[in-house]
């Protein structure tokens, strides 16, 4: 395993780029593929089932039948499992997923941090579009044990600067880590709040003021604990024709999930962040209820 990257960040503003990482604008090597030919992956149709238990209790919103909780969990059957004095219970996804993944268009893009290649993708679950994007330093197609970080938006904390997670830290550290040992993949995946959307994670942070944890929170509102789906990162893993990568992450189920759709992931670097005074607890959270690598 690789050796970790660490970021001492208390607040977000220290995670901006610094004055050096702003005066780097060294153009990385890259040759641009022409967006002439979309390529288009469609996997079979796949089911993901997490749990399916005998009883028809049904939990949160989904009084009858599917809900729709955000655009990679339309169609889920919510249910929820108890244990004997009806506490601690746990909601269990089953979700039919048809996916598609077209590639739409490249370019090379000057930022603070560096300049770097944005490949455009639409990819489709359940009939329900995202843009996701692949975020390249260099020439990664064809090589192997490539860094890859397979990143999930977060609005609340890259763009409102919140200090209820660690998203934005980890975002800039990847992209960070990319310019300087790559070539490398940002992997930019539209899936907020764990797949749940931007409403109804706003609404598990009402339900954490209350006193619960970032798992408790979705769960009180019937939802699963984690609901993305990574089908889109596998397509896009193929389209760039990368032999394997190196997967920058904590989270041991992108690991599980990435290698059950054919990914070759050679090998892991842990993304350390030091906690603020406001997310201590969402991440003791996640290492303790979500088996994080922290």
């Amino acid at each position: 395993m690789a050796d970790p990257i660490r970021l001492a960040c208390p607040t977000l503003a220290l995670c901006s780029p610094s004055s050096s990482t702003r005066a780097h604008s060294n153009h990385a090597r890259v040759s641009l593929r022409a967006p002439a030919t979309v390529r288009t992956h469609r996997p079979r149709s796949v089911t993901v089932r997490s749990a399916v238990f005998p009883d028809d209790s049904v939990a949160g919103p989904s009084v009858v039948g599917p809900t729709v909780v955000g655009p990679n969990c339309k169609l889920v059957y919510t249910k929820k499992k108890c244990d004997e004095d009806d506490v601690n219970c746990k909601v269990e996804v089953e979700e039919i997923q048809e996916t598609q993944t077209d590639f739409i268009a490249e370019t090379l893009l000057p930022t603070h941090g560096g300049h770097f290649r944005v490949r455009a993708y639409r990819h489709w679950v359940n009939g329900w579009p995202t843009e996701p994007l692949a975020i390249i330093f260099g020439d990664v197609e064809g090589r192997a044990e490539v860094p890859v970080r397979v990143h999930d938006a977060c609005f609340t904390s890259e763009v409102l600067g919140s200090m209820k997670c660690d998203c934005a830290e980890q975002l800039n550290l990847a992209l960070d880590y990319i310019r300087d040992n790559g070539p490398g993949i940002v992997v930019y995946l539209q899936q907020e709040g764990r797949g749940i959307g931007l409403a109804n994670k706003i609404a598990a942070y009402s339900k954490q003021e209350g006193g619960l944890d970032t798992v408790d929170a979705n769960r009180a509102l019937g939802f699963p604990d984690d609901c993305r789906e990574y089908t889109a990162v596998a397509n896009m893993v193929k389209d760039l024709q990368l032999e394997s990568i190196k997967l920058m992450t904590n989270n041991p189920r992108k690991l599980a999930k990435l290698a059950e759709l054919g990914v070759e992931v050679a090998g892991r670097i842990p993304c350390l962040i030091d906690s603020n005074e406001v997310n201590d607890g969402y991440l003791k959270a996640k290492a303790s209820r979500m088996d994080h690598l922290l």
